[in-house]
């Protein structure tokens, strides 16, 4: 009896068809499918970015923007070698609703519901205005799922997934509140409510992502952009050229938990 108990518990571990690691940070080994641990219900809880374009003259612009709770800071900066001006804004948006649904049948759906507040300064003949801006907006989209296969030496079947957008609609509305710190006079400007719905071709909306890691309840998602390029300008009739070569890289990394 106790050798029959024995083979049917063999049996059971050869059927449930282990999945074996694909991310970096993935567990070693899972008795459930990948596409399983993928499906379900998601809370996006971590969401970290950063760009940063460089062009050889000196001049360059860099985003970045991290997640707090529910909270993403945002500061954009640019720089003109030139005229040596630095001009930096920083921003902070509430995550009022972010989610992710991967269902088994190949679809998925996204919400990414926000408020933004926004501030910016401007001296003028000695007085400063500050106008903060507040933007509630909502979005959504949806479509269809899959996994990517093998890339020689470089990503293993199933470690990316592709989303394939068919679908999308939005709302937003913003207020911008102007004060005047010599005599706090107020302006204030209601921007008109905005919405609408949009439908794409398949392929025409496609983003992919690297699984980091599908562990227990939390997944990671990454994107890294890498793009460079140059260009040259020949005044008509002359015979010096300049030439200015620039890189542009990103990176996105995503957190999710499950519901």
């Amino acid at each position: 009896m106790k050798k029959s108990i024995l083979m049917l518990a063999a049996g059971a571990l050869l059927l449930a068809t282990p999945s074996c690691k694909k991310g970096e940070n993935d567990p070693a080994l899972s008795l459930a499918s990948r596409k399983a641990r993928v499906s379900g219900e998601w809370n996006v809880t971590g969401w970290d970015y950063t760009s940063m374009n460089t062009e050889s003259d000196g001049d360059y612009q860099s985003e970045t923007a991290t997640m707090s709770g529910n909270t993403i800071t945002e500061t954009e900066s640019s720089y003109d070698k030139s005229d040596n001006i630095t001009v930096t804004t920083t921003s902070t948006t509430t995550l009022n609703e972010g989610t992710f649904t991967f269902d088994k049948d190949g679809t998925f759906s996204r919400v990414w519901n926000t408020t933004k507040v926004s501030t910016s300064s401007q001296d003028f003949f000695g007085t400063t205005y500050t106008t903060t801006t507040t933007s509630v907006s909502t979005n959504s989209i949806s479509g269809n799922w899959s996994f990517v296969g093998k890339v020689k030496d470089e990503y293993k079947k199933k470690e990316r997934i592709v989303l394939n957008t068919t679908s999308s609609s939005y709302t937003a509305q913003s207020t911008a509140v102007t004060t005047n710190n010599s005599n706090s006079d107020v302006n204030t400007v209601n921007g008109d409510k905005t919405a609408g719905t949009d439908s794409y071709n398949s392929g025409e909306w496609v983003d992919v992502w690297e699984i980091d890691q599908l562990k227990g309840k939390e997944m990671i998602l990454k994107s890294i952009s890498k793009q460079s390029g140059s260009y040259s300008v020949t005044p008509f009739g002359g015979s010096t050229t300049s030439t200015t070569d620039d890189v542009y890289t990103s990176e996105t990394k995503i957190t999710l938990t499950a519901k």
